[in-house]
């Protein structure tokens, strides 16, 4: 629904709800929190999480959450924006493994895809910077699969160490930026792993292996004014506002895209194309099917 389809509906089938009936552990030590989801799904997991978040950050002024041992949850927006809906600053990492992204000069996959994402309060709306860590996602490839498409290219390797567009022969995939970007994924497999006593690189075998940051920040206790979403607004103001290279028609800034989300109960009338396949996915899991061949398919995760 926001243009983004390796999170779309092509991703539920690939989804482990995990224990539907598991609750989460919780330690809080002042801004601190603990967070053991004993294998419940994350998308049920971050929503209490973010819940629980919010009056600690409105107490101490910051709160910061890590959580281990949970399934996957697509992505990291939904969570973020709660918070910053609130009033609060919010960033989120999270360490998506098992292994996939190739160090830069390397094609052996080593750390997760790991997603970084940021969402700051704006004149009465939020602006959100959600990416991956990764070149391109690693749901790239199933969903490339269930168009029946090649990937794009110079981005995924094979087991050669060669460029490859063919989905069944990925090996592993690029960070983005470079030996930088290389940096900043490591560095969020370093924080939501080891530093959560949670595995890290090759360690990594499965989605609850995988460890999650949620960070809260108030902008009144860090000495911001009143008029901090203002100003905000104004500061990404004057990048659209920015002079465009030749060619191009817009400066946008960074989460525009996702400003376009669209509002369901506005395009109830509406249509869109969803594959074939994916459509058979679905209608085997509402009878009550797992879809093997593709929660159990890591390069599906």
């Amino acid at each position: 629904m926001s243009g983004v389809k390796s999170h779309g509906v092509g991703k539920i089938a690939s989804l482990n709800l995990g224990d539907m009936s598991a609750s989460p552990d919780f330690e809080q030590h002042g801004p601190v929190l603990r967070v053991n989801g004993n294998g419940m799904s994350g998308l049920r997991l971050f929503r209490v999480v973010a819940d629980r978040v919010v009056p600690m950050v409105r107490q101490y002024g910051v709160a910061i959450a890590g959580a281990v041992n949970f399934t996957r949850y697509s992505s990291l927006y939904p969570y973020t924006e709660k918070i910053a809906k609130a009033g609060y600053v919010s960033i989120m990492i999270n360490s998506a493994g098992p292994p996939a992204v190739a160090p830069f000069g390397s094609y052996d996959p080593i750390t997760g895809t790991n997603p970084l994402c940021i969402s700051i309060p704006s004149a009465g709306t939020v602006q959100t910077f959600d990416m991956t860590t990764a070149e391109v996602v690693w749901g790239e490839i199933r969903q490339a699969e269930l168009e029946g498409r090649p990937l794009r290219g110079s981005t995924f390797y094979s087991v050669f160490g060669e460029f490859t567009t063919d989905p069944n022969e990925v090996h592993s995939v690029m960070s983005f930026g470079g030996a930088r970007g290389f940096a900043i994924n490591l560095a969020i497999e370093m924080f939501c792993g080891p530093l959560l006593g949670a595995p890290g690189g090759l360690s990594v075998k499965g989605e609850l292996d995988c460890g999650a940051l949620l960070l809260a920040i108030d902008p009144g206790k860090m000495g911001a004014k009143d008029d901090f979403g203002s100003r905000i607004a104004s500061l990404l103001g004057e990048v659209r506002a920015a002079s465009p290279l030749r060619g191009s028609d817009e400066v946008r800034a960074p989460g525009d895209r996702n400003r376009g989300r669209i509002l369901i109960e506005d395009h109830l009338r509406e249509t869109f194309d969803i594959a074939d396949s994916t459509v058979s996915f679905l209608e085997r899991m509402g009878r009550g099917e797992k879809i093997a061949e593709l929660s159990s398919n890591p390069k599906f995760n």
